[in-house]
């Protein structure tokens, strides 16, 4: 569960709004999903967004760690099928504070376990860059009012 001070953040940073916006504007077929990417184009793609990111060959995600203060704020990305899952961790002077899918996350503040955000499908490397920079934006926001609660 998450505690009172990271619902305030993620209600003011509008997360849900957001996310249900980002995915709806990302809903495409998935049929007509780019599951055949290449990891490092991927990973290129990141760092031209300004993020360094490493890719888990095992468990196929990218992952993003970056470090503020006494925070650590990891990020990864699994792009499985064409589609793309985010998945946020923070934790503070080492200890784990938050973690979780953004469906789960957004389960965790609203309830609402039957509205379902459908994942974002991209068709393209375009499409790929222009739903990770929003997506981006959404974690710089986060990461912000989260260092300031």
């Amino acid at each position: 569960m998450l505690d009172k001070d990271t619902e305030y953040v993620f209600a003011k940073i509008k997360f849900i709004e957001r996310y249900k916006s980002l995915a709806a504007k990302y809903q495409f077929n998935v049929s007509e999903s780019f599951e055949n990417y290449e990891s490092n184009q991927v990973v290129n793609i990141i760092s031209e967004l300004g993020y360094e990111a490493s890719f888990n060959k095992r468990e196929t995600f990218f992952k993003i760690t970056e470090t503020h203060n006494n925070y650590k704020f990891q990020f990864n990305i699994s792009l499985k099928y064409g589609v793309a899952e985010f998945i946020w961790s923070v934790w503070k002077n080492s200890e784990l504070k938050m973690g979780g899918t953004w469906g789960i996350l957004k389960e965790q503040l609203d309830g609402l376990e039957n509205d379902k955000v459908r994942k974002p499908v991209f068709r393209n490397y375009e499409e790929l860059k222009e739903l990770l920079a929003d997506a981006f934006l959404i974690y710089e926001d986060f990461k912000r009012e989260y260092m300031q609660k």
